[in-house]
């Protein structure tokens, strides 16, 4: 199968440019598209990550956006329903049906969008390239690699427990933290500090959130 990742930049992006703004990153989920008259509808799912104060702000401009149709809130994870203008095509191109995304982009802070497709033809792939570079909203196009390889992994959007509070810090605080890299960086005693609670505590929240999200990685 025939992967392409690029590193995209367009004028009348809706999302990148704020998350830029307010330094945040978020992790961006196709769900869907249809058109309609002369628009495309897109549906996806973001998963924000930054400042809480900052992810309120964003949020609250996507509330207020023009072509932004439909949102549900949840926490730091939102569903959109978005309007694209038809006459660009290249919302057509890039969410068309025969493409399959075997990751979910990512927004950078630097008003960047990763993406990843993949299609069982080379053609396909080629002329969503020549799309890109011809459509006149393309601010930066640059190719990371373009490679026929077999489909090693997929990923395949679920939605994780919501967590509270308190588990949701600890578990993000040990990811960040390296706690889950080999060998650990870091250890519970020094993630405890770094919170103010004591060990027992720490490893109570942690425990509690790896407990919920662990059987949704699951497959049995």
């Amino acid at each position: 199968m025939w992967h392409l990742r690029f590193k995209y930049k367009h004028s009348d992006c809706i999302y990148a440019p704020k998350l830029k703004e307010l330094n945040i990153s978020g992790f961006f989920y196709y769900l869907g598209e249809y058109t309609k008259a002369k628009s495309v509808y897109t549906s996806a799912m973001q998963h924000l990550v930054g400042d809480e104060k900052q992810i309120k702000k964003y949020i609250g401009y996507m509330k207020n956006h023009k072509n932004i149709k439909r949102i549900e809130v949840y926490g730091d994870i939102i569903f959109t329903l978005a309007k694209h203008r038809k006459e660009l095509k290249i919302y057509e191109n890039v969410y068309n049906p025969i493409f399959i995304y075997p990751s979910p982009a990512y927004l950078d802070k630097e008003g960047f969008e990763i993406i990843e497709v993949a299609s069982w033809n080379r053609k396909d792939i080629e002329e969503l390239i020549k799309s890109i570079e011809k459509t006149k909203t393309t601010e930066h196009f640059e190719i990371i690699y373009f490679i026929n390889k077999e489909m090693e992994d997929i990923y395949v959007s679920k939605l994780l427990p919501k967590l509270p509070k308190k588990q949701k810090e600890s578990i993000i605080l040990a990811f960040k933290n390296g706690y889950y890299k080999f060998p650990r960086q870091t250890n519970l005693d020094k993630l405890a500090k770094i919170v103010k609670v004591s060990k027992p505590t720490f490893r109570e929240n942690l425990r509690k959130a790896e407990s919920k999200i662990i059987p949704n990685l699951i497959l049995e």
